[in-house]
């Protein structure tokens, strides 16, 4: 029996797409496919590792991507990133039900500093939530265990009594290495159907 759920974001509770996001703010197909290829590839996650400013992501990005500069900084000018996902029609409303019906809901995802304060404001599911551990915040990143130690000692969690849910089976596989139970996420209504199987 369950008493607290812990959801990853990206592909559970958030839509992930920079391709489109990067179309929207009107990039070339040339310049989509840079960033496709040399910034979300790998480096696009090591920027979720440790506190890193705006400043210094530019000069990051400006690094691997020299031609495109101006692009750079269009990307990561005020809340543009916000561009490049958005929360999943269900996701509010599914936290708030766990929440009304006794359980306590975390957040923990891999996430970079300037996103998640351009988001957090949009991520209206933030609401229904308990807390979280977001990687930046403390240098420690999935499927590490530590983060998933992290979040437990944090907030008093029983690990056998929770349950992670995030769309990538390494990730729920770490989760169950520290004593938690653990879902991959493949739909809505699956996940929905396993949390109350454990209820």
């Amino acid at each position: 029996m369950i008493d607290t759920v812990v959801f990853d974001m990206g592909g559970v509770l958030v839509d992930f797409h920079p391709r489109k996001g990067l179309k929207d703010l009107g990039f070339s197909k040339e310049c989509v496919d840079a960033f496709m290829s040399r910034i979300f590839s790998g480096f696009w996650e090591e920027c979720d590792k440790r506190p890193i400013s705006r400043e210094e992501i530019i000069r990051l990005f400006t690094k691997e991507l020299p031609e495109y500069e101006k692009e750079v900084k269009i990307l990561w000018e005020g809340t543009n990133t916000r561009a490049l996902t958005n929360s999943y029609d269900y996701s509010k409303e599914w936290l708030k039900s766990l929440q009304e019906s006794g359980l306590k809901v975390y957040i923990l995802s891999n996430f970079g500093q300037v996103s998640f304060e351009n988001h957090k404001e949009i991520y209206t599911f933030l609401e229904h939530t308990d807390g979280g551990v977001i990687s930046y915040e403390v240098s420690q990143y999935k499927p590490n265990p530590d983060i998933y130690q992290t979040l437990i000692h944090k907030y008093g969690i029983t690990p056998e009594h929770a349950v992670f849910i995030d769309d990538r089976k390494v990730n729920v596989d770490a989760a169950r290495s520290v004593g938690m139970q653990g879902i991959v996420f493949e739909s809505f209504k699956d996940c929905k159907e396993k949390i109350a199987e454990l209820l």
